[in-house]
């Protein structure tokens, strides 16, 4: 097993994020692309993160962050929960996400 990566403030970071069993449950629409945004913004005030950029494929997101106060664990913890309850709710579903 590896070593556990460092985390330390002010670091930028390239996050990426696969739907579980490749399926394209992130399919961009103008409901998606709504909870998504909000997510990331709320995310982002939360934990003092400054996101760079988003990109939302079919099955995958992209992110590049900088992070201020060395809390990039607690941010995508919280992000990736809130972006498959909301989608998960939006769709009708009750599975895995990610």
């Amino acid at each position: 097993m590896s070593k556990p990566r460092p985390v330390l403030p002010g670091k930028t970071y390239l996050i990426t994020r696969r739907c579980t069993q490749r399926q394209f449950l992130l399919t961009p629409s103008e409901a998606i692309n709504q909870i998504i945004l909000y997510l990331v913004a709320v995310a982002a005030s939360r934990k003092w993160i400054a996101v760079h950029a988003v990109c939302v494929m079919g099955n995958h997101l992209h992110m590049v962050i900088t992070d201020t106060r060395a809390e990039v664990s607690e941010y995508c913890r919280w992000l990736m929960e809130f972006i498959a309850k909301c989608v998960n709710a939006h769709r009708g579903r009750w599975e895995a996400l990610f």
